[in-house]
């Protein structure tokens, strides 16, 4: 059920390789720590290759000796990728664990890679690890085997610098769409679902939502252009606002510094849109009533997600053996596939 959403600046520019091995695709959260050298927890910066966030975390757990909800992270990161970020392990008492030299490797099947995550760093602190804490990822891509005009390539990632459609990524929609497929027949069917999956299956029912509407608007050119009774987004921090449209707003939306906004689907709160968006969105909602039902029959909020994203600090390079690595930063919560299937098919 995965579906190829429409491209803002039209088909990619080029044809390449993208995660060729883990090293190709690494991920750091962009997290300033002061430790306070006290309190309940330990934090410990984890470089991982090869393994899910999950997994890293019941390790933890086990080698602390305390259940997997004593560990906490700030964002899932990939598997197939070489990634750093924080994990918190709740230790009460007047000492932490030492946790240097703190590392697991385990050989892949025959042919594969290993996959391994050591603890680099580690501190006491008073404050617990909540999600959502990180403010941003660092991203370094190298594509392999690139086919394609270099310098249609460049000016596509100039374009690119000035901000792309925010889609959630195809992961979240599991392998071939899988999690929407299992989403449907849950709703439509009832019972009960493990609690992890259950989380996975109600964030991909309104990702696949907010893509829908998001598309819509990528194909009418309005996905960076504010409508009436649109909720603006300010740019970077998740906090929504209203507006009428006027010289200011379309000012505020040139520069970057606010982003129009499409559903997270759920019931409906005090503030929504309204006007011509409300109208564009509850037809999107239409074609998609189960999931819409099934999201409401569960208890889910409404909340809003930026349009469109604007890359912090995009640069690319040409390197031997037709390889393309780019760098850029991104909003916690935005996908860099999200930017790299507007330039290259991958």
């Amino acid at each position: 059920m995965l579906v190829d959403w429409p491209r803002a600046l039209g088909g990619p520019e080029a044809h390449g390789v993208l995660k060729l091995s883990p090293e190709d695709f690494r991920v750091d959260e962009e997290f300033s720590v002061d430790f306070s050298d006290d309190g309940e927890f330990d934090w410990l910066w984890v470089v991982k290759r090869g393994n899910n966030t999950d997994y890293v975390a019941r390790r933890i757990a086990e080698l602390a000796g305390v259940p997997v909800k004593a560990v906490t992270y700030s964002g899932m990161k990939d598997r197939q990728a070489l990634t750093r970020q924080w994990f918190c392990v709740h230790l009460p008492g007047k000492h932490g664990r030492d946790w240097g030299g703190v590392m697991e490797t385990s050989e892949g099947a025959e042919g594969s890679d290993s996959s391994w995550w050591r603890v680099e760093r580690f501190g006491r602190h008073r404050q617990k690890l909540r999600l959502g804490s990180h403010r941003a990822n660092r991203f370094s891509l190298t594509l392999r085997e690139v086919d394609g005009d270099t310098a249609a390539l460049d000016r596509r990632l100039q374009e690119l610098a000035k901000g792309l459609p925010n889609y959630v990524g195809d992961q979240r929609f599991g392998h071939d769409g899988g999690n929407i497929e299992a989403c449907l027949q849950w709703f439509d069917q009832g019972g009960k679902v493990p609690r992890f999956q259950k989380g996975l299956y109600l964030s991909a029912a309104r990702a696949y939502i907010f893509n829908s509407v998001l598309a819509r608007r990528v194909a009418d050119g309005s996905w960076c252009e504010p409508l009436t009774g649109e909720l603006f987004s300010l740019r970077d921090s998740g906090s929504v606002f209203q507006a009428e449209v006027d010289d200011e707003i379309r000012q505020r939306m040139a520069e970057g510094d606010i982003h129009p906004s499409g559903p997270l689907f759920g019931a409906e709160g005090r503030n929504g849109v309204t006007a011509d968006v409300a109208a564009f969105e509850a037809q999107v909602f239409a074609e998609h009533r189960v999931l819409c039902d099934g999201l409401k029959r569960h208890g889910l909020k409404m909340e809003r997600r930026s349009l469109r994203v604007i890359p912090k600090g995009l640069d690319w390079q040409h390197l031997p053996e037709r390889s393309l690595r780019v760098e850029f930063s991104l909003p916690r919560g935005c996908f860099a596939t999200a930017l790299v299937r507007e330039f290259i098919d991958a």
